[in-house]
């Protein structure tokens, strides 16, 4: 299957316990075929597809694609049968694996155009990801939504200003996937008090959920986030992706 995926597993370092995750990328710039989508697809998620308007249905399976390998890898699967494995939509649209497993792990799913990522994590230890394309036309829909604070933190820096925009709305996004909120909830509730300029990621902390921290990097013209709790030390190997990921179009998928 032509789609370009990347998967790491991330080891979640805690001051008294240690978790494993598993992370997963994919890219495919072009759509998914109906019989593709068959092969990835559980029964009861095709039934949900064949609803979807033709894009979203590119965007859908691909992000299910990288959910069901981050899964397959996490429980290491000898040979994988994505559609064996269901993701199914929660009461607040959160997605719920329907797998027999004897350890409790849940899953956090992100796509935006030809790219996605997710991220199988045990329930113990939480996690969120987001990933949004850095976009002149969302300026003034994200400039509605921050507070003064965080406008003048980010004018603070040497960040270029759109992705300084995205970087706040994807830490924003993924940690109300964490709270398992959404984005319901005044996003003012979710302001971020402090940023740290890295190598090749940025920190950030939150005014009202001091027990999370947030890394943002850059993938080309995208910005992924993941949230985790503040305590928790990991590493992303940053460059790897950036290197598979990080010259490909923002385009819309043909």
């Amino acid at each position: 299957m032509d789609t370009l995926s990347y998967l790491e597993e991330l080891a979640l370092i805690r001051p008294d316990n240690r978790f494993k995750a598993q992370l997963c990328l994919g890219s495919r710039t072009y759509p998914y075929e109906d019989t593709e989508a068959l092969t990835i697809l559980h029964e009861q998620e095709l039934d949900y597809y064949r609803k979807l308007q033709y894009k979203r249905k590119h965007s859908f399976v691909l992000g299910r694609y990288c959910a069901k390998q981050a899964i397959s890898a996490y429980t290491r699967m000898a040979e994988p049968q994505l559609r064996q494995i269901w993701v199914s939509p929660g009461v607040f649209q959160q997605p719920v694996i329907m797998l027999p497993r004897t350890e409790p792990l849940q899953i956090t799913i992100t796509h935006c155009d030809h790219i996605a990522a997710a991220v199988a994590f045990p329930e113990a230890h939480p996690l969120g990801v987001d990933l949004e394309k850095i976009d002149g036309a969302n300026v003034s829909a994200i400039e509605s939504q921050i507070t003064a604070s965080e406008k003048q933190m980010i004018a603070d820096t040497s960040l270029e200003y759109e992705a300084a925009l995205t970087m706040l709305w994807t830490s924003k996004e993924s940690l109300s996937k964490i709270l398992k909120t959404g984005l319901m909830t005044p996003l003012p509730v979710y302001e971020i008090n402090h940023l740290d300029i890295r190598q090749d990621c940025i920190v950030t902390s939150y005014t009202n959920f001091a027990q999370y921290g947030t890394i943002s990097f850059r993938i080309g013209r995208y910005m992924c986030s993941i949230t985790h709790p503040k305590r928790t030390e990991f590493k992303v190997n940053i460059p790897e992706i950036q290197r598979l990921f990080g010259t490909l179009s923002a385009a819309d998928p043909r």
